[in-house]
């Protein structure tokens, strides 16, 4: 079994503000409920702006991303805790065109003793901006994947490959490359010969990060989000 971790606070000079083109999957892998093609239909330039900040003893991880005619803003909170990061706080809009919002969450205190949610829990849309600070040793972690009170995936986090190369824009650039997949067993008890049969179908999320510390995010592919969320490419702008 492996036992799940939290994840290590970030190095000196992480903070920095970062884009992203977006774009649809070319080829779905599966047969999601919300499509990527329609969900950015409106968006005349599809571009998610990452921005990352040191507050005292929070870091901080804001995103913007484009919705339709609107767009998504995120803010999430996580406390520095003995050299590891805990999740403090989320706040989630969905505005239209004008700016008006149409959805809001807030998660103002994540409270996992009251809760009885684990240490090593995160908000799932944040994980491939924040899975560059795990160590990069080729050993399989884990730890929980939040999507909502009452749904909480345990992931599993692999180096796929320490030395990856990975094309935007013309342009090779070298990368490691991490895979990331939910634990079935976390909902059904399937038993080793099952779950090795069924990791081929598992969804997988691809990240490829930057060799060198602080290891930022240079390319994201697969669901944005759980089982059914929309599956997208992320590819770094301006490298």
């Amino acid at each position: 079994m492996t036992a799940t971790t939290t994840i290590p606070a970030p190095p000196p000079g992480f903070s920095c503000s970062l884009q992203f083109s977006l774009r649809a999957r070319e080829k779905k892998s599966f047969n999601t409920v919300l499509d990527a093609h329609t969900l950015l239909a409106g968006s005349g330039r599809a571009q998610s702006d990452v921005v990352y900040a040191d507050d005292g003893d929070d870091v901080v991880l804001t995103m913007n991303h484009p919705i339709g005619e609107g767009r998504m803003t995120e803010e999430i909170r996580l406390a520095r805790q003995g050299g590891h990061l805990v999740t403090r706080s989320l706040h989630r809009e969905l505005l239209d065109a004008a700016g008006r919002p149409l959805r809001k969450e807030h998660v103002p205190d994540f409270g996992h003793a009251k809760l009885g949610l684990p240490q090593a829990i995160y908000p799932e849309v944040a994980l491939p901006f924040l899975l560059a600070w795990m160590p990069l040793d080729g050993q399989r972690r884990s730890l929980y994947a939040w999507i909502n009170d009452r749904f909480i995936a345990k992931v599993y986090i692999e180096v796929e490959k320490a030395r990856a190369s990975v094309a935007i824009g013309g342009r090779t650039h070298e990368a490691v490359e991490l895979v990331m997949y939910p634990d079935l067993n976390d909902w059904v008890p399937m038993g080793a010969l099952l779950t090795k049969l069924a990791r081929p179908f598992l969804p997988k999320y691809h990240m490829w990060y930057e060799r060198s510390a602080p290891h930022r995010l240079v390319r994201f592919e697969g669901t944005y989000g759980p089982p059914g969320a929309p599956e997208l490419i992320l590819e770094r702008l301006g490298m």
